[in-house]
């Protein structure tokens, strides 16, 4: 049967069963392609080769990856503005690293439609990507898992197993001297206090469940014996002692909320800090864990890393290198830091 169509100014015909009106990876890598030949200054002729399959290389690889949905992000203008910078970056350094990184982000970025904090962040991080060495995301990275991130772990074991498989890789050959931190500071990555702090004291607040000796049942106060026992289990360290079975204040938190023990807070949190190891006891055990983490506690106190706070584009960067050092053993999503 013949099918007649008719359309007026400004509108779109569809004739077909199926219908695509998106872009296609087809036209995504025709407007990246396009995005970079319009704007990439002019090489020698050797370089300038060298330089386009560099560029050809990452877009192909960045568009292979994402959802096709997300294609559509190529249609806003900021978005092609990113892109090309990540494309001259990577083009012009050829550093696998660093294109793994401005990779995470461009994906980041992409999948980001409302202009909040994150998309402004990973914006921003894009540009400052660039500036850093290996060094410096190594110690950014170490920074967060410390100080902005809590693992999720049942016991000391699995915390020893996570600092080795996520934080020591993350860390291998760490060198980081007071110019060092300086110049993050200046890119505005980090921001330098007057305070200081070390690892074990850091390891005891966010996991003291972990680091604790436990207690005797004589040293529960009798107020909350009555309503505690079934919170309680054997302690990691001293199977003839007890403690309690989360292991931070925050879950014990959501503990006394969820059995509406708010009558007991006060005790049951006072519970965590009994038979706790110290700081330089906590700090041995991490150091020996791994080569790595040794090198790093000992920077950590000899340097100004230990007063050193993350802003949101250290943030961001060190989330970003972690993904690709830890891959799959380190997935949450970043608005769990910056939204």
């Amino acid at each position: 049967m013949k099918q007649e169509q008719r359309g007026g100014d400004n509108s779109i015909n569809f004739q077909a069963e199926v219908i695509h009106a998106g872009i296609t990876y087809r036209d995504a890598r025709e407007i990246a392609i396009d995005v970079y030949n319009d704007n990439i200054p002019k090489f020698t002729e050797i370089a300038s080769r060298v330089a386009l399959d560099r560029a050809m290389s990452f877009t192909d690889t960045l568009l292979g990856g994402i959802p096709a949905e997300t294609l559509e992000a190529l249609k806003d203008p900021d978005v092609q503005r990113a892109l090309f910078f990540a494309q001259q970056e990577f083009a012009c350094s050829g550093d696998e690293q660093l294109g793994d990184v401005l990779m995470d982000l461009m994906r980041k970025r992409m999948e980001s439609r409302q202009r909040g904090i994150k998309q402004l962040a990973v914006t921003e991080s894009l540009k400052t990507a660039p500036k850093l060495s290996a060094n410096h995301f190594s110690a950014l990275t170490a920074l967060f898992i410390l100080t902005r991130t809590r693992l999720g772990i049942a016991s000391p074991a699995d915390l020893h197993a996570k600092m080795r498989t996520i934080l020591a890789p993350a860390v291998y050959g760490l060198e980081v001297s007071e110019a060092d931190l300086a110049y993050m500071e200046y890119t505005g990555c980090v921001s330098i206090q007057i305070t200081e702090n070390n690892i074990g004291n850091i390891l005891l607040e966010t996991y003291k469940g972990a680091f604790t000796r436990g207690f005797t049942e004589e040293q529960i106060p009798e107020v909350v014996r009555p309503v505690i026992a079934p919170f309680l289990g054997t302690c990691f360290r001293d199977p003839a002692k007890l403690q309690l079975a989360t292991l931070n204040t925050e879950t014990a938190g959501k503990l006394i909320e969820d059995q509406k023990l708010h009558p007991y807070r006060a005790e049951i949190l006072n519970l965590l800090n009994v038979g706790l190891m110290d700081s330089a006891e906590v700090s041995e055990e991490f150091s020996a864990l791994h080569p790595a983490l040794r090198n790093l506690a000992e920077l950590y106190q000899s340097s100004r890393l230990k007063s050193c706070q993350l802003t949101t584009i250290g943030v961001t960067l060190a989330h970003t290198n972690l993904r690709r050092v830890a891959g799959e053993s380190f997935d949450p999503d970043l608005e769990i830091w910056v939204n």
